[in-house]
């Protein structure tokens, strides 16, 4: 009876463990069309979240810094909603050339970040400066998969 008891106590912990082991992992197949819907989505997202946080600018040193690490994770989660993407085997480079722009530029922004919170403002600076000039690089690899909010985008990375 008692090793009974045993197996009926593991039985919800192993379902659990099974919904567990099916979950996310995979990557969606999309065609070139639907990677440009759905990028362009999740670029219209970010986009309405940057203006969202940027809408009142920063006081202080502390404040950039908040408000920077908020635009650094609404531009990771793009990235990831993005690279969660799986295109035809054409369009793959590119968009691992586009997606290494944005993750290039997102680690100018934590530059920025550390910047602001070690209230330096020209390393602050320069950081925002170095986003910028590689903002046209990233709209031109944007434009070259078909994207069209994420090339036309000033607003986000």
């Amino acid at each position: 009876m008692f090793r009974d008891r045993r197996f009926l106590t593991l039985i919800p912990a192993l379902a659990i463990l099974s919904l567990g082991a099916g979950c996310g992992g995979g990557k969606q197949q999309v065609t070139g069309a639907q990677l440009g819907q759905k990028a362009d989505q999740a670029c219209r997202t970010e986009r309405a979240k940057f203006t969202q946080i940027q809408a009142t600018p920063p006081a202080n040193a502390t404040e950039a810094a908040d408000q920077t690490k908020a635009l650094v994770q609404v531009a990771e989660a793009t990235s990831s909603a993005i690279d969660d993407l799986e295109p035809p085997d054409a369009l793959r480079t590119p968009l691992d050339a586009y997606l290494g722009s944005r993750g290039r530029a997102i680690d100018q922004m934590k530059k920025g970040q550390d910047a602001a919170e070690n209230q330096n403002s020209q390393a602050y600076g320069d950081a925002q400066a170095a986003v910028v000039r590689s903002t046209p690089q990233r709209r031109k690899l944007a434009r070259s998969l078909g994207f069209k909010v994420c090339s036309a985008s000033a607003k986000a990375v």
